[in-house]
């Protein structure tokens, strides 16, 4: 089983998505983990996201995940990055497939419903940032 972190955005979130999201991923074969609700910082937005400092979208990106509440969890599942990226779709939601979480749920390409981790490294990086080990340690048989 892989873990990969996953954020329901402020849209989705005060669109009241967030239980037809959660639902959509456990039909997919994710089994939550761990969830926290919690209002992003500008300076927690800005490091989270510090790998897009500098393009175009980052100012704007910063701004939306500051904007209300959002829900970070820990998902498991088989080859959970990958196959939340393909659940998830594009981040357009004009060019997401039918049936995945952003053509059904997203306003736009930057209001988008969710996040999701692009590799297995950056899976455990970004459950780190919003999940210490030492409260996840004993939640599915690590020590």
């Amino acid at each position: 089983m892989n873990r990969t972190l996953a954020i329901i955005k402020p849209d989705a979130v005060e669109n009241h998505r967030s239980g037809a999201i959660l639902a959509h991923l456990e039909r997919e074969g994710f089994v939550v983990r761990a969830a926290r609700l919690v209002r992003l910082s500008r300076a927690e937005a800005e490091a989270f996201y510090e790998v897009h400092r500098g393009r175009a979208f980052y100012p704007d990106l910063v701004e939306f995940m500051t904007s209300g509440p959002c829900l970070p969890l820990v998902l498991e599942r088989d080859n959970a990055v990958a196959h939340y990226r393909a659940v998830i779709g594009a981040t357009d939601p004009a060019e997401a497939a039918e049936g995945t979480i952003r053509k059904l749920f997203a306003e736009s390409k930057g209001r988008n419903a969710v996040h999701g981790s692009d590799s297995d490294e950056n899976a455990t990086r970004e459950i780190g940032f919003f999940f210490p080990e030492h409260e996840l340690a004993g939640l599915w048989g690590q020590a």
